[in-house]
């Protein structure tokens, strides 16, 4: 059955369900009318903004996927058959789950919280099956990934309820972002003589370095400078100083500037 070929009304997406005048393609009403717009139009124009999203989604689960490194979609070749922790099989395991790095020619994969955990056990991470030390770009995949699923509010790895084993992982976390950035001198001991008067002159010196950077790193300084006050607990006040703190430095990808800001306000406090 023919039907008009305008839109039903102005600003609508609906095709006109009136039957068109005899020899035209528009019904009365719109025969009248001074302005037509027509529904293929209308339709074109949505099929565009379609395609962008799709496009938009196809690119942010590529993104994501990439965390996961080499067999994250084609489980072949793999070293290991079965996850660590959980014994997940590998054809199992949720792609936005997987973390796998290539060493010596070998594929060895696990799921993100198992391989995050084990990473901050020690300052020099290693792989759990062969004890060879993590690359550079491995650690660095880890930590975007980290800071990845927190900007956009996927669940992180639990941290240890052990007040002091969550200190640990917090400086081994701290020390391994300062090492990779060329600061091979910095040892865990040394942020952790850190007292709160010093975090909070730390935060002082930061916040007067990046005037001009963007990004969130001022916000943050501004945040832990008013808990001075509102955290009376010495330990407390360090422990969440630690934290922002790793969000401080993984904030941008390329981070060496921000990286370098934070080393000179510690070395100053």
């Amino acid at each position: 059955m023919n039907r008009c070929l305008a839109v039903k009304k102005k600003g609508s997406t609906q095709q006109c369900l009136a039957n068109p005048l005899k020899g035209h393609t528009l019904c009365g009403t719109h025969a009248r009318a001074k302005t037509v717009q027509l529904w293929k139009d209308v339709q074109v124009a949505d099929r565009r903004v379609i395609v962008c999203q799709s496009v938009a989604r196809k690119w942010g689960v590529l993104h994501r996927l990439r965390f996961g490194g080499p067999g994250v979609l084609k489980r072949k070749g793999l070293a290991n058959d079965d996850e660590l922790v959980s014994g997940e099989e590998s054809n199992r395991q949720h792609p936005f789950e997987y973390f796998a790095f290539t060493e010596n020619g070998k594929i060895w994969w696990f799921d993100f919280g198992t391989i995050w955990t084990w990473s901050l056990k020690s300052l020099t991470p290693s792989n759990p099956y062969t004890k060879v030390p993590l690359d550079k770009e491995t650690r660095q995949r880890l930590r975007e990934f980290w800071s990845y699923r927190i900007r956009r509010s996927i669940k992180i790895p639990s941290e240890p309820e052990d007040v002091d084993e969550r200190f640990d992982t917090r400086l081994h976390f701290l020390c391994q972002t300062f090492i990779d950035h060329g600061f091979i001198d910095v040892e865990p001991r040394q942020l952790a003589r850190l007292s709160k008067q010093s975090h909070i002159t730390m935060w002082k010196f930061l916040f007067e370095d990046v005037q001009n950077v963007e990004g969130p790193v001022r916000g943050w300084c501004r945040y832990m400078l008013a808990r001075q006050i509102t955290t009376s607990n010495t330990l407390t006040y360090i422990i969440n100083s630690l934290r922002i703190l790793m969000r401080v430095v993984t904030e941008k990808k390329e981070a060496y500037c921000t990286v370098f800001s934070v080393m000179s306000a510690i070395y100053r406090c």
